[in-house]
């Protein structure tokens, strides 16, 4: 079982994960890093988002995939 169930996306400038965005965002609002205030575009930042959350999760189902196969050959040789 994939243990990953929530991943934060982090500011792609220095990792920091909280961010300021205005009321009513939209996908073309900018938001600003709390820390180092790096503004980047909503959208641009959910496709972070996205390639972040594959370096967590594709290893934890590889392992998980080999996991469940070992188990089901066990004993095929």
């Amino acid at each position: 079982m994939i243990k990953t169930d929530h991943i934060q996306i982090q500011c792609p400038e220095c990792g920091h994960a909280e961010f300021e965005q205005p009321e009513n965002v939209q996908d073309d609002d900018f938001v600003k890093c709390n820390q180092c205030k790096f503004e980047i575009m909503l959208s641009d930042l959910q496709e972070v988002g996205v390639e972040q959350a594959k370096e967590v999760v594709i290893p934890e189902a590889k392992k998980e995939i080999e996991k469940i196969l070992k188990k089901a050959f066990k004993g095929f040789k």
